[in-house]
């Protein structure tokens, strides 16, 4: 099964590699997503054979999750040629705009591709980035509220969202990635050595993902992956975010650009407090 899903992958990312110049950071980007999506399958099976509520899974689920989880960035090398283009024409990109969204990009890429237009596989394509606010809010949450699917769906969405976020984050520790990222690179020399927005730290300590229109500066970005720990779902992912030296490293890179002993330990105190009950 899986070989020929990464051939399919694979033919997706070709065809949007093939219409960006290698020295464009476009190039980069798809180059990177090809490798997170293979990083965030092979995570996502781990998550799943260290997560009770996932072990008594059938064949049908885990070849579904598996897919899922390969395919949740397929919409990236679409997206990042649309951006591409727009920005050679030099037109502005709205950030509501679903023409740029990889979700949504990802879900009409799927849905009339029988091996994947399964209701358990696109929930989990369309909304692995949103706010489950917004996702509960969807249509298709609804639907699969209504389907006898609707509980593996929610669990193959927890897992995709989990999965992607660890993958991310060791990519972030072990190639320092946010400060080679499009959001860096685009700050001005002020807003990177900026403290934390009042927006963005209100947001931080009522305990909510926070959200990327919201970020000022490269601290904001840094607290922005720390809250990341508020929307994770199962028990192992929670525990990896510290034992893997997840936590440790972003507070660390947090201290050189917002320097504020106090913050810290409030941050601190505050990521501790999800382990207690």
């Amino acid at each position: 099964m899986m070989k020929e899903d990464l051939i399919t992958l694979k033919k997706f990312y070709l065809q949007a590699v093939a219409q960006i110049p290698a020295d464009s950071f476009f190039h980069e980007s798809i180059n990177h997503k090809f490798c997170h999506s293979v990083a965030v399958w092979q995570t996502g099976r781990k998550i799943m054979t260290q997560t009770p509520e996932l072990a008594d899974i059938d064949a049908e689920f885990k070849t579904l999750a598996e897919r899922a989880l390969l395919f949740h960035d397929v919409g990236r090398f679409h997206e990042a040629v649309c951006r591409y283009r727009a920005m050679q024409q030099k037109i502005s990109v709205s950030a509501a705009s679903n023409k740029y969204d990889h979700g949504f990009i990802g879900y009409d890429l799927l849905k009339d591709l029988p091996p994947y237009n399964d209701l358990r596989i696109l929930l989990a394509i369309k909304y692995h980035g949103k706010m489950m606010e917004e996702v509960r809010a969807s249509e298709l949450w609804q639907q699969a509220e209504q389907s006898p699917l609707g509980n593996d769906a929610g669990k193959i969405l927890y897992l995709v969202r989990d999965a992607d976020k660890l993958a991310n984050l060791e990519v972030i520790k072990t190639q320092n990635h946010l400060q080679h990222d499009i959001f860096f690179k685009l700050l001005s020399d002020e807003a990177r050595h900026a403290p934390i927005s009042a927006v963005v730290w209100q947001q931080f300590l009522a305990r909510q993902t926070i959200i990327f229109t919201d970020l000022h500066s490269f601290a904001d970005r840094i607290l922005m992956v720390l809250s990341w720990i508020f929307d994770l779902n199962y028990q192992y992912t929670k525990k990896a975010f510290i034992s893997d030296g997840y936590a440790r490293f972003l507070l660390n890179e947090l201290a050189k650009y917002h320097p504020n002993n106090n913050d810290l330990d409030r941050i601190t105190l505050l990521i501790s407090s999800i382990f207690i009950k």
